[in-house]
């Protein structure tokens, strides 16, 4: 167990500084793309895009950071109540529910991945595979799941 803690652990640190240099990266594009426009009046057209797929990303990313955080949406009021009336954890049934969820998407978003793939589309600016922009949901998805199956086991074990 202190082996998938550790590797728990290392995922959620280059999750975060993931997520830390793809806001970097926007920041500096949305920067030069402002500067680009009003400054030398051109328009730098991957700009938009790529920033829009900087965002995308960082969002995926940081769904499975949450989970491994404990720091996802839920009421937290409610689970705090029921844990001390009753001794239940909620937040085992929610990282069950999250792994099921997680589970779901990457068996259905894998088929969205290959549809794309097969039907050739490409970014209209970068001109690059759509199904590569895809692959960040199949990717941080099974990441959410990996966070949410080390919660279920780890409270299983430290119950």
């Amino acid at each position: 167990m202190s082996f998938l803690l550790d590797l728990d652990k290392k995922l959620a640190i280059g999750e975060a500084v993931s997520m830390g240099v793809l806001l970097l990266i926007m920041s500096a594009l949305a920067f030069l793309q402002v500067l680009a426009r009003y400054c030398f009046s051109i328009s730098v057209v991957w700009c938009e895009e790529v920033t829009r797929y900087c965002m995308i990303w960082m969002t995926f990313i940081g769904t499975a950071y949450a989970v491994s955080k404990q720091e996802h949406i839920n009421i937290d009021m409610m689970t705090e109540w029921l844990k001390h009336k009753t001794g239940f954890d909620l937040r085992h049934i929610l990282n069950i529910l999250i792994l099921v969820f997680a589970f779901f998407c990457v068996f259905y978003g894998w088929h969205l991945v290959m549809s794309t793939k097969a039907s050739g589309q490409l970014t209209p600016a970068l001109r690059i595979p759509m199904y590569w922009v895809y692959l960040i949901m199949e990717c941080s998805l099974a990441l959410t799941a990996f966070h949410a199956f080390v919660r279920v086991v780890d409270f299983k074990i430290n119950k």
